[in-house]
């Protein structure tokens, strides 16, 4: 069955937005009384039937409603890439995998100072229906580094790095299975070691990924898949 993304769901039906309803309509050109299956971004799926078919305002009616209750235990906080193409391909990608939270940030080494927050949304919206998950990740504001470290998080909390002279441990060797994780990853230029200091103090263990020097990108990739392997 086709999936959709729903946003709006009341007494049984749901009204799909514009995007969704062209797309059923005119794209697809599905009709009255055909089986199609929504996801809400919060863990639920649906069965539906379509009751109207308009390309700017679809509605479907619910069938049966089935709590998929997904969890991935792995949240990253990274610094977005000077080439935009590269952070929405982990964006993807990380969706597609499984993530929680994405937590994009400003450091001492980035390059890139701004992000449209809603075009990764739609990034985040395309890839969760493409791997068929129910969760949409939570993504927030690009956030300056030391603002981020500042919050609360009910999270293991590891910051990974390239520098020799600061003791680090394998990820994959010191977290626990079956506990969250949020792990720091720097920009291309790494973190400042003042940077790494002040995470180390904030209670961020001090970690490494691979043996490679990796891009962001795929370290952040890396990050969320080793959590995933621990977890399986």
């Amino acid at each position: 069955m086709q999936l959709f993304y729903a946003t709006s769901i009341q007494k049984g039906t749901i009204n799909l937005d514009p995007e969704e309803s062209r797309h059923l309509a005119k794209v697809l050109r599905l009709t009255t009384g055909d089986r199609v299956s929504a996801i809400d971004g919060l863990g639920n799926q649906y069965v539906c039937e379509v009751l109207s078919a308009h390309p700017k305002n679809s509605v479907l009616t619910i069938l049966e409603k089935t709590e998929l209750k997904e969890s991935f235990k792995v949240s990253i906080a990274a610094a977005p890439t000077k080439n935009l193409n590269r952070w929405e391909w982990f964006l993807e990608k990380a969706t597609e995998i499984g993530i929680d939270e994405i937590y994009p940030f400003k450091s001492y080494h980035s390059e890139r100072k701004l992000l449209k927050h809603d075009r990764q949304e739609r990034i985040l919206i395309s890839a969760m229906k493409q791997s068929y998950k129910a969760t949409l990740p939570k993504l927030s504001e690009l956030t300056p580094f030391k603002n981020l470290i500042e919050q609360s998080f009910d999270h293991l909390k590891y910051i990974a790095h390239c520098y020799e002279d600061i003791p680090r441990e394998s990820l994959k060797q010191v977290h626990p299975k079956g506990q969250k994780a949020l792990i720091l990853i720097g920009p291309e230029g790494d973190f400042s070691k003042e940077e790494v200091e002040l995470a180390i103090a904030k209670g961020f263990k001090s970690v490494s990924l691979s043996e490679s020097r990796l891009r962001t990108e795929t370290a952040a990739l890396v990050a969320c898949h080793t959590i995933h392997l621990i977890n399986a």
